[in-house]
């Protein structure tokens, strides 16, 4: 057997197992979110759920732009140092994104603080504004927690890098909502819940810390560190904005509707939003395990490979969620009852957010392959617009339309997004990640085997 062979197959086994991994972390994941979800609703009611919601989602907004665009940077560039044995760039990137971020998050906590502060000042917003803050305790624990989950899937160790912040931190807030609702019901509130989730992201923390000190290679860890921080900068800011950007896209929408409609239709909007997000979770499977794969064989030129993978990563991924987001456009209604009776007011948006997640999947991982090939430029550039895009769509429908309107502006944006970063990313690598699979990839790799 040829060394190319054996190559190919190693690739093979080691893609098979890592997605089968990933799809278990990621059913796992989905799992909690879903329980804790309905616990949540149940208990808290809509309007206390959307107080939850709401607060997470400020921190969801926020932690992209406090991780500075590290997070994608360190994935990247821990394979390629690995690759190239350059250890002493490695431990100095680890060293300085871990100090940069935890200053610049601390910072950004507090002046969301205050202004959360200002916005939800009223005395009937108590418990919006209580829950806010409380949440912004795991701004610095998320941002760090990312880094260190970056550099470990850097490592191409994804199971060990994801386990902490997929199955820990939401298996831990299940067991303490659980806990004090049996135990001290009458305490149990958003920023209670809220307080638990915090003392989970704590333990996540943790653990990614001991699992990436852990399996760093021996090298990394006695070499002496070299820094070179402007072109980590300068190549992390263009993932910042894209992050930032992605994630405006992702919550900007259950923002702008609690300011505008109240907790109320956050909380229904969360819970439709939260069914339909489902459907990702396979894509993101794929994703993780691919993602320092991609950079490897892109500067390798094996582009042939690189799109038979691609191709079939996406059509199994669409199949695999389809009759689910059928499932949820044909018997929404019944499955929101679950949440509670108030919820059935989320049906139509959940149709329409379905829809806009099939055919996000459809169209596949552009903007990844694109930041992982060295054009996050070009991805910064289209998300920002399309964030900004998504703005104005939503402060257009959601005073006619409500949670319908957030719904409607959410699936366009990300929808005119995917779009675009498909069609570049043909013309300029011949690598199509949409369903289609082109096949006219420009390559020099002549084994042609997955």
């Amino acid at each position: 057997m040829t060394q190319a062979a054996l190559n190919i197959g190693r690739l093979r086994a080691h893609l098979i197992k890592g997605a089968a991994g990933s799809f278990v972390l990621q059913v796992g994941f989905a799992g909690f979110a879903f329980l804790n979800a309905i616990i949540l609703a149940r208990v808290l009611g809509a309007g206390g759920y959307g107080a939850f919601a709401n607060a997470m989602a400020w921190v969801s907004l926020l932690t992209i732009p406090a991780t500075f665009g590290f997070g994608i940077l360190l994935v990247r560039d821990t394979a390629i140092y690995r690759s190239q044995s350059k250890w002493g760039l490695l431990k100095g990137l680890l060293r300085f994104s871990d100090r940069f971020v935890l200053v610049f998050s601390v910072s950004l906590a507090l002046l969301a603080a205050a202004v959360a502060g200002f916005l939800f000042a009223a005395p009937d917003q108590a418990t919006m504004r209580h829950t806010i803050w409380i949440a912004l305790l795991m701004l610095p624990l998320f941002a760090l927690y990312n880094l260190q989950e970056a550099a470990t899937r850097g490592l191409e160790y994804v199971i060990r890098a994801c386990l902490p912040g997929m199955i820990v931190r939401p298996g831990l807030l299940f067991v303490g909502i659980i806990s004090i609702y049996y135990v001290w019901p009458n305490h149990l509130s958003a920023p209670t819940a809220m307080a638990v989730n915090v003392g989970a992201a704590v333990v996540t923390l943790g653990l990614g810390v001991f699992f990436l000190r852990k399996l760093l290679p021996v090298e990394a860890k006695t070499a002496t560190p070299e820094y070179t921080p402007r072109p980590w900068l300068k190549a992390a800011f263009p993932m910042l904005v894209y992050g930032g950007a992605q994630i405006v896209l992702g919550q900007t929408d259950i923002v702008m509707l609690g300011a505008m409609r109240g907790a109320h239709e956050v909380g229904l909007y969360a819970v439709a939003n939260r069914l339909a997000f489902l459907l990702v979770y396979v894509v993101m499977a794929g994703e993780t395990i691919l993602a320092p794969i991609i950079s490897r064989l892109y500067s390798n030129n094996e582009r042939k490979r690189l799109q038979k993978i691609l191709t079939r990563a996406v059509r199994l991924s669409l199949l695999a969620i389809f009759p689910f987001g059928l499932l949820l456009i044909l018997k929404g209604e019944s499955i929101l009852l679950i949440f509670g009776d108030e919820f059935s007011a989320a049906k139509t948006a959940l149709i329409i957010l379905t829809c806009g997640r099939i055919l996000d999947v459809a169209f596949g991982s552009a903007a990844l392959i694109l930041a992982m090939v060295n054009c996050e430029r070009i991805v910064a550039v289209v998300f920002t617009i399309i964030a900004g895009t998504n703005i104005l769509f939503n402060a257009l429908l959601i005073p006619r339309y409500g949670l319908d309107g957030a719904a409607i502006a959410s699936v366009i944006s990300l929808t005119l997004a995917k779009l675009f970063l498909s069609i570049y990313l043909i013309k300029k690598t011949g690598i199509d990640t949409t369903i289609l699979g082109r096949k006219r990839c420009i390559s020099m790799d002549s084994s042609g085997g997955f």
